[in-house]
């Protein structure tokens, strides 16, 4: 599922904050995972994410870290996959259109 989000993009932090949530979901829990973390609803959906040293992080998945200052689009692709979760930022600036993959590992559970 792909969704238009809203975004802020802070050079002093190197912050980018994500959010896809619908006016009458409620954000009731976070995780953190590397640099990223998610906010997620009361049943698991995520509805935003903040990715911390975001230069790095687009850097380090060769995507130059100047689209940052100049994007103009943002949607969240989630997948879930056994014990995978597959979760991709489609980014448009007026140069570029670039996808940004990442891979959130789950443990299992056994009972």
């Amino acid at each position: 599922m792909e969704k238009s989000c809203r975004f802020s993009y802070n050079d002093l932090d190197d912050s980018l904050i994500v959010s896809c949530k619908d006016e009458n979901e409620n954000v009731r829990e976070n995780f953190m995972f590397d640099n990223f973390i998610f906010n997620l609803t009361g049943k698991g959906k995520i509805v935003g994410l903040q990715i911390k040293d975001a230069s790095k992080v687009f850097l380090e998945n060769n995507i130059s870290k100047d689209i940052l200052k100049t994007i103009e689009k943002i949607s969240i692709i989630t997948v879930q996959k056994e014990n995978c979760l597959l979760i991709a930022l489609n980014i448009s600036s007026a140069q570029n259109k670039v996808s940004l993959p990442l891979r959130v590992f789950m443990p299992q559970i056994t009972a």
